[in-house]
């Protein structure tokens, strides 16, 4: 579940170029989702974009504050959040037997409406983060 793609006798090698491809997820009655954790700084930029920092003044007992707070578009953070955790599927079809396109769409719609899939997804995705934690713990205890 390693970003490590394997350990040499020099040390660990990494494939600098996606640090973060996703883990294949089988499930049950077919297909292959991938899914990958979002943090750090694909967290930070998904955050970057959903949050505005507001500003408003008040009097508050004659003197005049000024107050600052968080506005943040719940809906569209979800909605980067699933498009950056599902990488990809495999072997998704409709009721005709046409493959389904994995797209920020689809994504969507799938994570939205669909209880097993959304389900399948979130259960999934805590593994993964067991996973990382446990290889954390075990790093930290060498």
């Amino acid at each position: 579940m390693s970003e490590v793609t394997e350990v040499s006798s020099k040390g660990s090698v990494f494939c600098m170029d996606d640090l973060n491809p996703g883990q294949p997820f089988e499930m049950e009655g077919g297909g292959v989702v991938y899914l990958r954790v979002c943090a750090g700084d694909d967290l930070r930029d998904i955050r970057k974009k959903t949050i505005k920092k507001q500003k408003e003044y008040k009097k508050i007992d004659g003197n005049l504050q000024r107050l600052t707070f968080e506005e943040v578009d719940d809906d569209l953070q979800s909605q980067m959040i699933w498009d950056f955790c599902i990488v990809k599927w495999e072997n998704f079809f409709d009721a005709a037997g046409s493959p389904i396109p994995c797209t920020t769409e689809n994504k969507l719609k799938l994570m939205g409406r669909s209880l097993v899939f959304s389900k399948f997804v979130g259960e999934c995705l805590t593994t993964i983060r067991g996973t990382l934690e446990a290889e954390e713990e075990a790093v930290e205890k060498n």
